[in-house]
């Protein structure tokens, strides 16, 4: 009778620690759950031109060599789970000296990005340097988002390289527009269809009516308002066009191009935009008075309910 005693005793107790156990981890689980970061990108090209892609949406295009260190909010293009980053270099001929550096960053809503954000990981590659690979130099353990080792990569290509950075984000995310658009064709269908949105806009750019364009920008208006955590308010504000409209003298309407455009898909083929050539925009204000300056506006589509949509 001791012995059965005993031995339901230390049962009881092992249930009472497993449950303890579990109440803490759900605990963990639900305050981890409830610390909402925002997310950054910074990177650094030392003397390269460069790109730099989220889900293949360019966030950034610098055609001749540079010497900077940028960084961006990306909240509004990472998901929950897996995601990726790509930044394109374009070599003329690669030295040792040569650095691409890109970190992913988070910092607490309210907090100043520029002074409070910590790196969540950062990564460098030495294209000039035999048989270099991207090397994690530094990484937060504690950090929401966290690189998937065995998908960072180095790409060669014909035109241009490739710094490829997969990560997870084991934060809880929204689910953004450019993952729920239709899944599109690339094919002239959907370019011709895609181009009668743009020559659209574009009149309502030669008439001057901001009030329809961001009507028509409403989704990507409460998206960046909702990443940001500003009132969409002040993010239609800052997307205002009226700075061109009340500068004839200083920003000329380019007309739409006549060519046929050329289609580009990308997050999973559920995002579209076109280009006329290279990354050159169809929408776009020339500087009056600089030669070959010109302001760009450059949408992001998803295609819903059989209608066009500025998600991005």
């Amino acid at each position: 009778m001791h012995l059965h005693n005993e031995g339901l005793r230390r049962r009881m107790r092992s249930l009472t620690a497993f449950i303890l156990s579990l109440i803490l981890s759900m605990g963990a689980q639900a305050m981890a759950q409830s610390e909402e970061y925002q997310f950054g990108v910074r990177w650094s090209v030392n003397g390269l031109p460069s790109s730099l892609y989220m889900h293949g949406i360019m966030l950034d295009f610098a055609g001749t060599p540079s010497n900077f260190d940028r960084r961006q909010p990306v909240s509004e293009y990472i998901k929950s789970g897996k995601n990726f980053i790509d930044l394109n270099t374009f070599p003329y001929e690669y030295d040792s000296e040569h650095e691409v550096r890109i970190s992913l960053l988070y910092w607490e809503p309210g907090q100043n990005p520029n002074t409070d954000a910590s790196t969540a990981f950062e990564v460098v590659m030495r294209p000039g340097v035999e048989g270099a690979d991207p090397e994690i130099v530094s990484r937060a353990l504690v950090a929401p988002l966290q690189p998937r080792e065995s998908e960072i990569r180095f790409v060669r290509k014909e035109d241009f390289d490739t710094l490829h950075i997969s990560f997870d984000n084991r934060q809880p995310m929204p689910t953004w527009c450019w993952e729920e658009g239709d899944m599109l064709r690339d094919n002239e269908a959907t370019r011709d269809s895609l181009t009668r949105e743009y020559r659209r806009l574009h009149s309502l750019f030669a008439e001057g009516n901001n009030d329809a364009l961001l009507a028509a920008a409403s989704t990507r208006t409460k998206e960046l308002a909702l990443a940001s955590g500003t009132p969409e308010d002040y993010v239609r504000h800052r997307f205002s066009y009226n700075m061109f409209f009340d500068n004839p003298d200083i920003y000329q309407l380019n007309d739409f191009p006549k060519e046929p455009l050329t289609l580009n898909l990308a997050a999973d083929n559920r995002v579209a935009w076109l280009t006329t050539e290279g990354v050159q925009v169809p929408l776009r204000f020339n500087h009056v008075h600089e030669k070959g300056v010109s302001s760009k506006v450059r949408p992001y589509f998803i295609r819903r309910n059989g209608q066009w949509e500025i998600c991005r």
